[in-house]
């Protein structure tokens, strides 16, 4: 079975992301590693092992709000922190409501600050290999 993957789509002001998962915890983690790619501007790299474990719980009114409240979640923290987070396991997650823990960095330099997740264009699809999610980064 595939694992997660993402790809980069022309968007004529921000950035469009398609992300593929096989379930909807990979679709949310892989969402998290392309916010990462994104950022840093190369393929994520892993938080060092003695990286802080921090925890995220969210509610929603969907999966969709919820998918980008999530990828808002990881900007307000890599802002408020100055770390870029690479590092995610989706412990519980349901139509509305994730459980997460996530672990983070700082880097040397940013490529491309993102400022907010957006509903423009969000979707969010069920397919028989798993999920499709595109969503549009306000950079």
């Amino acid at each position: 079975m595939e694992t997660g993957t993402h790809q980069f789509e022309p968007h004529t002001a921000e950035v469009q992301v398609r992300i593929n998962g096989t379930d909807l915890p990979e679709l949310f983690e892989e969402a998290g590693y392309a916010l990462a790619d994104v950022m840093l501007g190369e393929q994520p790299s892993e938080p060092p092992p003695d990286a802080e474990v921090e925890h995220v719980t969210l509610e929603a009114a969907d999966t969709e709000a919820l998918l980008v409240d999530w990828l808002n979640e990881l900007i307000s923290r890599s802002d408020a922190w100055k770390r870029v987070y690479t590092d995610f396991e989706v412990d519980e997650l349901s139509d509305r409501t994730l459980h997460a823990r996530i672990r983070g960095f700082t880097p040397s330099v940013l490529k491309t600050a993102v400022k907010a997740a957006t509903f423009h264009g969000l979707e969010i699809r069920e397919h028989e290999d798993g999920f499709t999610a595109t969503v549009v980064l306000d950079v």
